[in-house]
């Protein structure tokens, strides 16, 4: 069970944000993350400079948060090195062109509070701005997360840190789909929740055109492909920044 210690200085989430030349994202990102319900000294915001080549340093700059720079670019290896920076208990990873409501932290920490074996919280997906791929795509993977498998995209999810290295954490070998693997890895020691009322809005640069066909494609053989096989088919993801 999670002590609630709110009035303490102790770090009891680190949120990991990955980003890779995310200046036109990050700073919005940010200000929702940095204004938080949750006590500000019991968590802590960890951006990895994952090899970016614009402004995103520079931007990040401007707030509060623990900037780490990371020269192996893959979003793999900017989680890798996100996990090894954390201090809390709960590690929480948001994307840098997602925007988390300002309760995301205190509903996440409440929910591993209910139950000392909850190993991990998921969350609601919402697409943003829509497309016709991105609206099947939302509708599939709260539909699947939520009801299904219990499971979220990499930038609704929370986990316990113990667990996260008792699994050995992000298979480096992977970027698709990392986040996939390391839930279903992770609810082979113990319960997860989906949270529904805790959605998190996030860009849909992914769904477009002929590469969000194929990034959807993708995504779902390689989800068929963990589920008989634990392993994927396809490991990279499609550079959507240039």
């Amino acid at each position: 069970m999670i002590n609630n210690k709110n009035n303490t200085s102790e770090t009891l989430i680190s949120v990991i944000v990955p980003a890779n030349n995310e200046e036109k994202f990050i700073a919005s990102c940010l200000t929702n993350l940095i204004n938080q319900d949750f006590n500000k000294d019991n968590y802590e915001i960890i951006v990895i400079d994952n090899a970016s080549t614009d402004n995103t340093a520079n931007v990040t700059k401007k707030f509060k948060v623990n900037l780490i720079y990371e020269a192996k670019k893959g979003y793999n290896f900017a989680l890798i090195r996100g996990f090894l920076e954390a201090k809390g208990e709960i590690v929480a990873i948001t994307d840098a062109d997602t925007e988390a409501p300002f309760d995301w932290l205190s509903k996440i920490y409440k929910a591993f509070g209910k139950n000392p074996k909850f190993v991990m919280v998921c969350g609601r997906s919402i697409i943003r701005p829509k497309t016709f791929l991105s609206c099947i795509s939302e509708f599939f993977i709260n539909l699947g997360g939520g009801i299904i498998m219990k499971i979220s995209p990499s930038y609704n999810l929370a986990i316990r840190r113990e667990v996260y290295f008792s699994i050995g954490g992000i298979n480096k070998n992977l970027e698709l789909n990392l986040d996939t693997d390391l839930c279903l890895r992770a609810k082979g020691k113990g319960k997860t929740v989906f949270l529904w009322n805790n959605p998190v809005t996030t860009s849909s640069r992914h769904y477009k055109g002929i590469d969000g066909i194929k990034y959807c494609f993708k995504g779902i053989i390689n989800l068929i492909s963990l589920k008989t096989t634990k392993k994927t088919f396809f490991r990279k993801m499609v550079d959507i920044r240039g």
